[in-house]
């Protein structure tokens, strides 16, 4: 039985006053691929509904699904994304340059995955240390050359990590710091390994994805937490620390490049935070009116997929989704579209031959949209990766096959332009 911790209070500012602001469809944790003898049709369902502190605004999961389930098997490797080691690459050089760390200071990476983003931080001259969970991941990362410590991090083990290494200049943790079980305890724990003068920078998931734009495939058990400045600001203050700077970018849909010290720190606060505080302010991050709108417009969407996809069963036409990752179990569970799809397709090899999380779909290589068997339409699940899917998958189109789009609207391009 895996163990559910419902959270009582805001995570980051403990207030008990919530309104639920985007109910979402139960799912198994979605990046739960696994073998047709493992049953993956099995696997239990939990809820994914999403919360708003009614206090400081933070948006948040109030089920949490127990961290040694979640990671310890992880699957997920940073390279299985398409642009993230590029993007890490100039990530690392853009934090040498602002902060002018000086080459052979020290860089933790806390959730250093694979060691992509240490790889890039140890070619431009500094030692480097990970910490990672995942068993496999972290064993792999070591054998590679990116000593990996396989843990999760907490205060104890900063203190241990200072004991032996010293000081960190600089602790990265990109797409965690939402998913870590205790926020407090572990900021507290960087804050002992950064001392004084060290940094702490970490890319999250952005709520401009949720209040602005479309992108609640965003939204699975591994993220608890779905960060926007102004409450963040106010936790790091709570805590002793400083939140000095933030970058806004479209890694993963749309996150923040948030920049911390200890209270008293070298750097000054730069104008963006204020920038961004203002924005969210104006946009109405606190208020339910943006997540409302969301929910409406999804129903909307699901509304007229299920019209398209019942048209093409209707007709006899195969049907395939492409993509196999964490957000498509959101996605085909809340839009309740499992039932309507053969299989799934996705690029990378570990997920080919291994079935879906509940819905225990098949995965299969984009050899398929070649062979005799083709699917007549094709529907991106992995929709903010479209425009590469299709050049990658040219001649799918070019010989007879449909693509389905459905955001940010549904549209068809193919030859047939139309499932029926």
């Amino acid at each position: 039985m895996v163990k559910i911790t419902k959270v009582e209070c805001c995570r980051l500012c403990a207030s008990t006053h919530w309104r639920l602001i985007l109910p979402l469809h139960p799912t198994p944790v979605g990046d739960y691929y696994l073998p047709r003898d493992q049953h993956p049709e099995k696997l239990e369902s939990y809820p994914l509904d999403l919360y708003q502190c009614a206090e400081c605004g933070h948006v948040q999961l109030r089920a949490i699904v127990d961290p040694e389930y979640l990671y310890r098997e992880y699957i997920y490797t940073t390279t299985s994304s398409l642009g993230l080691a590029d993007h890490f690459k100039n990530y690392a050089k853009t934090v040498r340059d602002k902060l002018s760390l000086p080459a052979g200071s020290l860089i933790v990476e806390i959730g250093s995955n694979d060691g992509t983003m240490l790889r890039a931080f140890q070619e431009l001259g500094f030692r480097v240390l990970g910490v990672d969970p995942a068993r496999e991941i972290a064993a792999r990362a070591t054998a590679s050359g990116i000593p990996t410590l396989n843990d999760f991090f907490t205060q104890d083990l900063a203190g241990k990590i200072l004991a032996d290494h010293g000081s960190a200049a600089l602790i990265i943790a990109n797409n965690v710091i939402a998913n870590v079980p205790d926020p407090s305890e572990f900021v507290k724990g960087v804050r002992t390994l950064i001392g004084h003068r060290g940094v702490f920078v970490f890319e999250t998931g952005y709520l401009r994805y949720l209040a602005e734009d479309v992108v609640f495939d965003n939204i699975y058990h591994e993220h608890i937490d779905y960060h926007s400045v102004t409450p963040l600001a106010r936790f790091f203050k709570g805590l002793g620390m400083c939140l000095f700077d933030v970058d806004i970018n479209e890694s993963k849909g749309s996150s923040i490049r948030v920049h911390v010290q200890s209270a008293g720190g070298p750097w000054p606060v730069a104008h963006s935070v204020a920038e961004a505080i203002g924005h969210e302010s104006a946009a109405g991050y606190a208020t339910a009116e943006p997540y409302q709108k969301l929910s409406a417009s999804l129903e909307m969407t699901k509304k007229r997929l299920h019209q398209l996809l019942h048209d093409g069963r209707a007709a006899g036409k195969k049907i395939a989704g492409y993509g196999a990752s964490v957000g498509v179990t959101t996605v085909l569970y809340h839009l309740e579209i499992g039932g309507l799809i053969d299989y799934l397709i996705d690029d990378n090899p570990v997920r080919q031959g291994l079935y879906s999380p509940g819905l225990a779909l098949p995965i299969r290589g984009p050899e398929v949209l070649l062979s005799p068997e083709k699917p007549e339409i094709v529907l991106i699940l992995a929709w903010r990766y479209a425009a590469p899917i299709m050049s990658k998958n040219k001649s799918y189109t070019d010989r007879g096959g449909c693509f389905l789009k459905f955001l940010p609207k549904i549209e068809m391009i193919g030859s047939s332009h139309s499932p029926v």
